[in-house]
């Protein structure tokens, strides 16, 4: 499998008005095509800082990335849905191809096409008040997939949804992901979420932050997240990452 994305010794420092604060002190790693690589460490630790990075929307203070593939297409899908209450579903679904200008015939036939893939067809005209929390979320997603992205950052995409909908959600943008064959980079502070989804974990360690421990997620019969929870590998991967975090420093 070809990298997609290389990430050289990326820091990061905030300067404010009494101090200069380092957030990320050097963080290295390799993103392969296709893979899912989650992104775990202590709150505030700087994960969302590097996806702003790796996004565009922040820039490092040093080091490097390079993405294999020229012009590549990145999508970014934030812990809120964000969608906007006075659209439809569907309106809302094309607002990035819109953005982008983008919104051909093709590609509005490709949101339905999503939107029927993903059972979510017989409420493309309804507003997001109608729709449950992972709903929502889907909807979310489907409008980030609508830019057809060459790689997917998921800042705590499931964080604002109860424990059974978290299940059921992060179940279905797993098997999203990988029926579309989209490189994901996600955040996340759940370990098990994280465990069940991932192809890959990065540890990082405390703000600022460096890389302590990649872990490649072997698990026996490895199918969709909630199923994965009960490989019998799981547990010891739990209490290895969770030992790496800097949780009580």
């Amino acid at each position: 499998m070809n990298n997609l994305l290389d990430i050289h010794e990326i820091k990061k420092n905030y300067i404010t008005d009494k101090e200069e604060i380092e957030a990320i002190k050097s963080i290295s790693f390799s993103v392969k095509k296709g893979e899912i690589i989650t992104l775990v460490g202590s709150s505030g630790c700087g994960k969302s800082s590097l996806l702003s990075i790796i996004a565009g929307i922040d820039h490092a203070t040093n080091g490097s990335f390079q993405f294999h593939k020229e012009n590549p297409i990145i999508g970014y899908m934030l812990q809120n849905d964000a969608l906007f209450p006075w659209l439809t579903i569907y309106q809302n679904a094309l607002l990035g191809l819109k953005i982008q200008k983008k919104n051909t015939k093709e590609n509005q036939e490709y949101v339905k096409k999503l939107f029927k893939t993903y059972n979510l067809e017989e409420f493309m005209n309804k507003y997001p008040k109608e729709l449950s929390g992972g709903m929502k979320q889907r909807v979310a997603l489907i409008r980030t997939l609508a830019i057809k992205p060459d790689i997917l950052l998921l800042d705590e995409p499931f964080s604002a949804l109860d424990y059974q909908s978290r299940l059921a959600v992060s179940d279905d943008v797993f098997k999203i992901i990988k029926r579309e064959k989209i490189t994901t980079i996600m955040v996340s502070h759940d370990i098990a979420e994280a465990i069940s989804m991932s192809d890959r974990i990065v540890v990082l360690s405390k703000r600022p932050c460096y890389v302590k421990k990649i872990y490649d997620i072997y698990l026996t019969n490895k199918q969709n997240p909630i199923e994965n929870r009960k490989a019998k590998e799981f547990a010891d991967y739990y209490n290895k990452i969770w030992k790496d975090l800097d949780i009580f420093v």
